[in-house]
């Protein structure tokens, strides 16, 4: 339970930590204006899917109170997980096709740009390539959240999101969050409110419905992140 909960202190705390690290940067719409193409990176996705709660961030807990709900969300992570594993679901893949249909219909054209990625955190420089921008994603978590352990649990994502010249100047840098309250420093953005799974018990029972709502939550980060870059 140590383990679990303090790998979950540990995204929160690099969540909270991220804005300092990688500033927000507001969108220079007049270099955004003149973009055609865009190459999208090969985004870092989390390896697996998650099932937090908003109680330890609406209820003061103590450090049993902690350990037992951490022990309860790694439980939770672990059968969304094997859901998803069952089902042939790559979340990585499924982001990227998202993503690519959505910069299309925003009127973007885009292009693939294979990279490397090692850890969930924004490149440190990119392929050159002949782009007008480059666009790096990266979706920290993705899944199923609830106010409650009894749920109902519903889709939710968060995603870190920068938009590059050529040259590497960034025009663009912001964290996006759907139906969580956290990360603490990221925007709240629509997401979607269906599938609805009483509790964690139907992440097994309905494959199928946690196969949907993952990827609705997806699909509408990648509408929202498109949309943002106008």
């Amino acid at each position: 339970m140590v383990r679990a909960w303090s790998r979950r202190a540990v995204l929160l705390c690099c969540g909270a930590g991220l804005a300092a690290c990688e500033p927000r940067v507001a969108l220079d719409r007049a270099g955004a204006a003149r973009l055609g193409t865009i190459g999208v990176v090969t985004p870092a996705v989390a390896a697996t899917p998650a099932a937090p709660t908003n109680l330890p961030l609406i209820v003061p807990f103590g450090s049993i109170g902690r350990f037992v709900d951490a022990a309860l969300e790694r439980e939770r992570d672990r059968r969304l997980t094997e859901a998803l594993r069952a089902w042939g679901y790559r979340a990585a893949e499924r982001w990227t096709l998202h993503l690519t249909l959505a910069l299309m219909e925003a009127g973007y054209r885009p292009v693939e740009v294979p990279s490397a990625r090692f850890d969930l955190a924004f490149l440190a420089r990119y392929p050159p390539v002949a782009v007008d921008a480059v666009l790096d994603t990266v979706v920290s978590e993705y899944g199923f959240v609830a106010n409650l352990p009894e749920g109902p649990f519903v889709p939710f994502a968060a995603v870190s999101v920068r938009l590059a010249d050529p040259r590497g100047r960034v025009l663009f840098q912001d964290r996006f969050v759907m139906n969580a309250l956290r990360p603490f420093d990221a925007i709240p953005v629509a997401g979607p409110s269906e599938p609805r799974l009483a509790g964690e018990g139907q992440f097994a029972a309905d494959v199928d419905g946690a196969v949907e709502g993952v990827d609705a939550a997806l699909s509408m980060m990648a509408a929202q992140v498109a949309a943002r870059l106008r």
